[in-house]
């Protein structure tokens, strides 16, 4: 039975492409439409529930006149029909109901629901642009990828459980109390005013306080996170006591924002206990002074009370639940930064997958600056011919990596265009951009899975044995077959840790290139793809590289300049500008800004190898 209910969402459907709108009941609508049946379903179930539940005191004042009869067997014979009644009310109806209700929660609500709205919020997040989460911490976006949903479905099931059912009880308890005596009532009316006017006076607050106090929790979560992800940096500087005070600084925050919030609460209860109480004295007045005066039968005060009684108690439940409601908006109004945040990095309505045939890229009167900063691009062309590798090199800060990202499409640019085979890239999908693009990238990043999963993060379906075979390309076989992890996994089994950290600089530069090798994509991007690397293994790698290239066009970008030496063509960039170009040879003849890089590497080297710097030999040079 649990499995068919279950079943009634599918919790990883595609989800809707209309990016999270900003508003917060728009918010609502559009994770909760595809399961407005369900919500249907619930609030006819807890109408039925409240319903029954108001009933019980009208059975219990039944039994109360039945056992005040003179005429015991007499009345209890004209009551069996009734009696009956009440038994397949309260023990076969009221329990049904009841389950019906428990398993939507328990069974559909909580888990698949909340799953439901936590992947489309992941869904759309991992689509946002990189920038978006340059500008945040990573920590903090996780904690509102997994709160959020939870708290969205906590205040939409709180408000149905809880306001609805008390609404159903009220009024379906005032009903009953008029069929005895008007002036019954009474009381209800007003603690339904007194309800109201406490509402009014503190949901407001309660809102304002909640948000606070969910924005100072996701700021400690972000702040813990970040410097759990940095923990080695914090570690070899002995800055133990700087992320001590950090977090303390956010954890008081947060410490106060939630003692703000509860005391709020306290006045809240208190006042709604103090109203209960008035509730119960007054009915319990009217009810005895209606009896003393022979207007109502014990039947009917023995209803009242109860009735009374379960309003007042369920009355703290539902304050309870109200403060919880609020609570939750507030931390789905912290979520909606993230998850609402605009994508201004989407594909074109009609964009279509690239087709990738010769491999010619070209720049065309490029603008591009980030935001809040001066441009790096003003007018910026170039053209790389299909198969050519090229080498790129400059000072810090000349745009070497921006003119990547944007090949990439990791940004737009502001103005011209970037062309592959003739295809504006804005008008292709971004995914199969990426695809047709190998990058290593100087700061490797690897994920906290396998090395066999790591290697084959751009060819999902290769074989192991094809995997293997780029890992000897890279230089990463041998180490990779000593490896072993805590728990026992060996080789491409083990686990390199979060962002790697289980592994050398050098290591995990080499996964990266094997990664890339594996990909096999007509286009290949090395960002500093030997820094890490000994003089001997870059060598070894180095001429991988140079076999990989052929038939492919590469970028390759270096500040050691002997990764360029063989590049058909080496690209000379300074403050966003192309300067010089040509080979190696031509450039170092030349004596520009390359010979100038050139030589300042020299001076770095032993001077046995000055020579070679300064003055190679036509054909070194020419290699």
């Amino acid at each position: 039975m649990f499995e068919r209910f279950e079943k009634l969402v599918d919790v990883t459907a595609p989800p809707p492409r209309e990016q999270p709108p900003a508003s917060l009941r728009a918010l609502y609508r559009y994770f909760l439409a595809e399961h407005k049946r369900l919500f249907l379903a619930l609030m006819v179930i807890g109408s039925g529930v409240a319903v029954a539940d108001a009933m019980v005191p009208v059975f219990i004042g039944k039994i109360v006149t039945l056992v005040a009869a003179p005429d015991r067997q007499a009345a209890f014979t004209e009551a069996i029909p009734m009696l009956w009644a009440m038994a397949g009310f309260i023990l076969l109806l009221r329990p049904l109901l009841l389950l019906l209700d428990l398993v939507l929660r328990n069974n559909l609500l909580v888990p698949r629901v909340t799953s439901r709205i936590r992947w489309v919020s992941h869904w759309h997040l991992i689509r946002k642009p990189w920038s978006f989460f340059q500008n945040d911490q990573a920590g903090r976006i996780a904690s509102r990828v997994m709160h959020m949903p939870g708290a969205l479905r906590e205040s939409v099931e709180a408000a149905i459980r809880a306001v609805w059912y008390i609404a159903i009880y009220g009024g379906t308890s005032l009903l009953l109390l008029c069929q005895a005596d008007w002036r019954l009532a009474l009381p209800v009316l007003a603690w339904f005013l007194g309800y109201g006017l406490l509402l009014r006076h503190f949901v407001p607050r309660l809102r304002l306080r909640a948000r606070g106090n969910a924005e100072a929790y996701s700021t400690l979560m972000g702040r813990i996170v970040d410097s759990y992800s940095n923990i080695l940096m914090v570690k070899l500087f002995g800055r133990q006591e700087n992320e001590d005070a950090y977090a303390r600084e956010a954890l008081e925050a947060h410490d106060l924002a939630q003692r703000r919030h509860m005391r709020l609460i306290t006045a809240f209860v208190f006042g709604l206990a103090l109203l209960n109480t008035a509730l119960m004295a007054v009915t319990t007045g009217i009810g005895v002074n209606l009896w003393l005066q022979g207007l109502v039968g014990a039947g009917a005060l023995a209803m009242a009370l109860p009735l009374c009684w379960q309003m007042a108690s369920t009355a703290g439940w539902v304050a309870w639940e109200i403060s919880g409601i609020f609570e939750n908006v507030a931390a789905v109004q912290d979520g909606m930064e993230s998850i609402c945040a605009p994508n201004r990095l989407l594909d074109e309505p009609q964009a279509q997958p690239l087709a990738v045939t010769r491999g010619e890229i070209r720049f065309e009167a490029v603008r591009f600056g980030y935001e809040g900063r001066a441009e790096v691009f003003n007018g910026f062309d170039l053209t790389i011919r299909p198969g050519e590798q090229v080498g790129i090199v400059g000072r810090s800060g000349a745009g070497k990596s921006t003119l990547v990202y944007l090949l990439l499409r990791l940004f737009d640019v502001n103005g011209g265009r970037i062309l592959i085979d003739g295809q504006d890239t804005r008008a292709v999908t971004q995914e199969s951009l990426r695809a047709a693009i190998g990058v290593v990238t100087q700061d490797v990043t690897l994920m906290h899975r396998s090395i066999l999963d790591n290697i084959r993060y751009g060819q999902p379906e290769a074989a192991p044995a094809d995997v293997a075979c780029a890992a000897r390309q890279a230089q990463a076989d041998e180490f990779i077959r000593q490896l072993r992890d805590e728990q026992g996994r060996e080789g491409y089994a083990a686990i390199v840790g979060e962002r790697g950290v289980k592994l050398s600089g050098g290591q995990r530069q080499r996964l990266a290139m094997a990664r890339a090798i594996l990909k096999d994509a007509p286009i290949m991007i090395m960002d500093e793809p030997t820094a890490a690397l000994d003089s001997e293994a870059e060598q070894a790698i180095q001429r991988e590289l140079q076999a990989l290239g052929r038939g492919r066009t590469m970028i390759t970008i270096a500040h050691r300049l002997s990764t360029l030496m063989r590049m058909d063509r080496i690209l000379v960039m300074d403050a966003g500008r192309l300067v010089e170009q040509g080979t190696h040879a031509e450039l170092l003849a030349r004596g520009g800004l390359y010979a100038s890089l050139w030589r300042h590497q020299a001076d770095a080297l032993e001077p046995e190898a000055h020579s070679l710097f300064r003055n190679p030999e036509p054909e070194q040079a020419a290699a």
